[in-house]
């Protein structure tokens, strides 16, 4: 089997050995996704499987580079384990396994569940360490030609991943056989894709847990991390910040967070960006360059887990001394990643999720439309981007109860009204792992606030006409000097909340003047209650635009 760092590709169900040696595939677990891959074939093998006949799956060797493959994924998601340098043939009547000698004695375990959940036989064609397994091959094409002429007159239809180019030379071998064949081939990533999208419950926890510790390392490591960077006035890398909140993920108990640290790994290196350049992307890098907290700068943190496998993710945008365009923006970005999320339910269509957020900057800033991204997210499990899912403006697939989505929207490339050369251009970005459950829609990382007050921060940089503000901890202890202070620190109060609060301050003086006035004390005491607020009550009121 193939290990990375902690174990991203343990078994789901949590039951290697801890010598790593003995495997223990979850039966009823294979089962039962056994008759679903089956039956969804059956159902759909025209419209998302091909028409295929047959299906390999080419397993390639393993790899230190973290990467999502649908061949990969499926033995993860039917076997609970990565099987590297096999190949797997589904057919009507049975699956033909091509792999070494160490992978068929776990396998053998399938033989008889595989026969009483679906009828098939599982075949086992054992190659040794130096044979690149070619004579096995043969044996293989020629099972599938024989249920071919079982079938009908056709030449049979063999469904592959087209984007997965072999590996190895067992892998480049089989590819070499199929292209000199008389097979059609045919893509079937579409119907693997539909058959991961729906999770089972067993799954959806696994998603959960893997959500709460990226969202407790974003919460309690990340975001004090940042603040003590900027209290300290250190001079950090991105890289640095990276690298550090990397050991975190991979030891959850530094973060409180009790799940087993074997179980766990990053989906990817976590993602540090500052001083005017950003790349929205998962695949984006931390460089070396120092973290940015000068007055108008603009930090995005990206931050993802996985746990027994299966990925969950989040994104924060930090503010730091914020200019009006900057607060406007993530509010208007913050209203449209709320909006996606309130659309997705079940029934609806993806392209309708986008469109919400589309609808809300089109409504409050129609200047910033043309800098959102043009997708806000994808479905997540054990790959970390469900292509499938995708959720943009063309994307006609249904919500189901039981998808899971990372909801990343953000505002690319936009402008400062500062002049300074590395807060000029900044970028913002959320993100959030959201369950479809069938009453309503779940954040799973929302621990982690994205409220505007909770990400804005002020940094005091005159000490002589200001004095630093001072943080008490939640345990009485010693208050430290704090220079950074959080909008919620200063008591700054949202638009709406104002609103609220105003609205709810006329309801009370009309319920009294009524009352005054039943009482026959008429509503001259009310109307000077109402002019005798003071001036600045009424400016603050009058200055939220």
């Amino acid at each position: 089997m193939a290990d990375h760092r902690n174990g991203g590709n343990q078994p789901a169900n949590g039951k290697a050995s801890a010598a790593g040696t003995a495997y223990s595939i979850d039966l009823n677990a294979f089962q039962t996704r056994l008759r679903a891959f089956y039956s969804h074939w059956d159902e759909h093998k025209t419209d998302m499987w091909g028409s295929s006949d047959a299906i390999a799956i080419p397993c390639p060797p393993p790899s230190e580079d973290l990467r999502y493959l649908k061949s990969t994924a499926l033995n993860l998601w039917l076997l609970g384990f990565e099987f590297p340098e096999t190949i797997m043939v589904f057919m009507k009547k049975q699956i033909h396994i091509l792999c070494s000698q160490k992978k068929a004695s776990i396998l053998e375990s399938v033989k008889k569940p595989a026969r009483d959940a679906v009828g098939v036989d599982v075949v086992l064609h054992v190659k040794s360490r130096n044979d690149d397994g070619t004579a096995l091959m043969d044996v293989i094409l020629r099972a599938i030609r024989v249920q071919s002429k079982a079938d009908g007159p056709d030449a049979a239809t063999i469904g592959y991943i087209s984007r997965e180019a072999p590996e190895g030379k067992v892998l480049e071998a089989w590819s070499e056989k199929l292209k000199n064949t008389d097979f059609n081939l045919s893509d079937v990533s579409n119907g693997l894709s539909t058959l991961f999208a729906v999770k089972s419950n067993e799954e959806l926890t696994s998603i959960k847990r893997a959500a709460y510790l990226t969202a407790s390392v974003m919460k309690n490591f990340v975001v004090t991390k940042l603040e003590t960077v900027i209290d300290e006035e250190k001079k950090t890398s991105h890289s640095t910040l990276m690298e550090e909140t990397e050991k975190v993920i991979l030891e959850p108990s530094k973060v409180n967070c009790k799940l087993k640290a074997e179980n766990v790994d990053i989906c990817y290196p976590p993602i540090f960006q500052s001083g005017g350049e950003f790349d929205l992307r998962p695949s984006a890098v931390s460089n070396d360059e120092l973290l940015h907290y000068d007055p108008a700068s603009i930090i995005v943190c990206a931050v993802g887990a996985r746990y027994k496998s299966y990925c969950s993710n989040i994104a924060r945008t930090f503010l730091i001394d914020a200019e009006p365009l900057q607060s406007k923006a993530y509010e208007v970005l913050l209203k449209a990643h709320e909006a996606v999320v309130g659309s997705l339910k079940p029934g609806k269509k993806l392209n309708a999720a986008y469109q919400a957020a589309v609808s809300v900057v089109e409504k409050d800033a129609p200047e910033l439309i043309s800098y959102m991204t043009k997708s806000a997210g994808t479905g997540i499990g054990i790959e970390f981007r469900e292509s499938g899912l995708n959720l943009n403006a063309k994307n006609e697939q249904v919500v189901k109860e039981g998808m899971v989505f990372n909801v990343s929207l953000g505002f690319q490339n936009l402008q400062s009204e500062k002049s300074k050369s590395k807060n000029k251009h900044f970028s913002l970005l959320l993100a959030d792992t959201v369950v479809i459950n069938k009453d309503k829609t779940e954040v799973a990382t929302a621990m982690s606030s994205k409220a505007l007050k909770d990400v804005a921060y002020s940094f005091n940089e005159d000490e002589e006409d200001e004095k630093p503000r001072k943080k008490t901890d939640a345990n009485g202890a010693e208050p430290t000097i704090s220079k950074t202070t959080l909008r919620s620190d200063n008591h700054e109060i949202s638009k709406e909340e104002l609103r609220r609060q105003h609205q709810a301050e006329l309801a009370r003086q009309k319920n009294e003047e009524t009352a005054r006035r039943l009482a026959g004390g008429g509503n001259e005491a009310g109307e000077n209650r109402s002019s005798s607020r003071s001036s600045a009550d009424l400016v603050a009121y009058k200055n939220i635009n």
